[in-house]
């Protein structure tokens, strides 16, 4: 049980990671995504393609 939840809190903390990079690098381009409750968890569920598909969303949408 108690493994089970340090896995899921490895995986919150890498999504929030992975976004904060993507931040980083796209604060040229003026395409930032918000870290919140939804685009962790979208990114904690379906990974790198999450990434990229809030990315489209943010390019086509605002």
């Amino acid at each position: 049980m108690l493994k089970k939840v340090f896995q899921i809190m490895k995986k919150i903390i890498l999504s929030a990671v992975l976004l904060y990079a993507y931040n980083k690098l796209a604060i040229s381009f003026n395409a930032i995504i918000p870290i919140n409750v939804v685009t962790v968890a979208f990114v904690l569920v379906l990974g790198i393609p999450a990434i990229v598909g809030l990315v489209l969303f943010n390019l086509l949408f605002f």
